[in-house]
């Protein structure tokens, strides 16, 4: 019996298991149409004054919180805008203002699921497709 439900276990784990994805030719994700550009947050009217900023170089994506530098993948198709698992730095910022910067910004990278941008105003849009923030260049 416990033969048995060594090899369920195994073949479990073996069925859960994938290979990693290939990475395109030239072994770099592809850029995003973003690419290049940056961007500081206008819409947080509550925000520390040197609010959230956005930048966005090759299929990545960094910034300030208001309190931290943060960064993430970033893939884009068309007006489809998601931001992969959000890495910060762990500075210790007291002030409550930088702390809710910070909370509000990591919330709407985390419910991004589109972005409508021109020259010098991108917004963001959760899965509604409702403005969820708005930024300017840099």
């Amino acid at each position: 019996m416990r033969a048995l439900i060594s090899a369920l276990f195994a073949l479990t784990l073996a069925a859960c298991a994938t290979e990693p994805a290939a990475p395109p030719a030239g072994g770099d994700a592809p850029a995003v149409h973003l690419s290049g550009t940056h961007w500081r947050r206008v819409d947080d009217m509550n925000a520390n004054p040197h609010g959230a900023t956005l930048d966005f170089e090759g299929a990545r994506a960094t910034g300030y919180t208001g309190c931290n530098r943060w960064f993430a993948d970033v893939t884009q198709d068309g007006e489809i805008l998601r931001f992969g698992p959000i890495g910060t730095t762990r500075m210790a910022c007291t002030a409550g203002v930088q702390q809710a910067t910070e909370r509000s910004f990591l919330a709407v990278l985390r419910a991004t699921r589109y972005g409508h941008y021109d020259q010098d105003a991108l917004m963001l849009l959760d899965e509604n497709q409702q403005v969820i923030a708005e930024f300017r260049t840099e």
